[in-house]
């Protein structure tokens, strides 16, 4: 199994309990490669008095003849505020290799400490965590899993569909909401694609909000 098949859909839990929220929305993904159930994506967000707060969770195992041959792991926390990235921070085993980000707003400057890179990036830049149609059109995009601002291509492929190339490969759709709804990419060199099996509430909507 190559260990960075499953990195296209990847997104990436440090903080505090934030305080109650006074909206959420959460959604559930299916992770399936060549049909085969592997894993789950799970989207957990909410306004709180910090803005917009988005917990995300990744699970995925590959088994072969009942052994698990390939195991991936994420915890990522994100805040935002009126639409700019102000704190990050994410865990993440590969298959045994660890990388990891945190990213934080100061002033004017957003500030990247991650296994793949450190440094200052813009401060309109958004995540790999595609959650609103509105990244499409912002750059760079920082991995959640490193840190590192990647180099990628955007062209639209269809209604509300996107393809990624460059750095990420991936292809992104969302709904006419502009909500995240599945993404499809090469797992190992078989196919892989997202299925919503659980929602509620708008995430777009939220982080459009705070």
């Amino acid at each position: 199994m190559q260990r960075r098949g499953f990195l296209a859909c990847s997104a990436a839990a440090l903080l505090p309990t934030p305080s109650l929220s006074a909206a959420s929305a959460d959604r559930t993904f299916r992770i399936l490669r060549d049909g085969d159930d592997i894993g789950t994506h799970i989207l957990t967000a909410m306004t709180t008095s910090r803005g917009f707060e988005i917990e995300i969770t990744i699970r995925i195992a590959v088994k072969f003849l009942g052994i698990t041959a390939y195991r991936y792991e994420m915890d990522n926390r994100e805040v935002w505020q009126g639409g700019q990235l102000v704190q990050l921070d994410s865990t993440v085993n590969d298959d045994g290799t660890t990388d990891f980000a945190r990213i934080r707003r100061d002033g004017e400057k957003l500030m990247v400490e991650g296994s793949g890179y450190t440094g200052e990036v813009p401060t309109d830049a958004v995540t790999t965590t595609y959650y609103t149609k509105e990244f499409i059109k912002r750059r760079p995009w920082l991995s959640t899993q490193s840190g590192l601002p990647l180099s990628i291509e955007i062209t639209p492929d269809g209604a509300d569909a996107f393809r990624v190339t460059g750095q990420l490969e991936t292809r992104l759709e969302y709904d006419d909401r502009g909500e995240w709804v599945s993404c499809q990419f090469d797992a190992g060199g078989e196919p892989a694609r997202y299925e919503i099996t659980d929602e509620s509430g708008r995430i777009a909507e939220l982080w459009a909000s705070a």
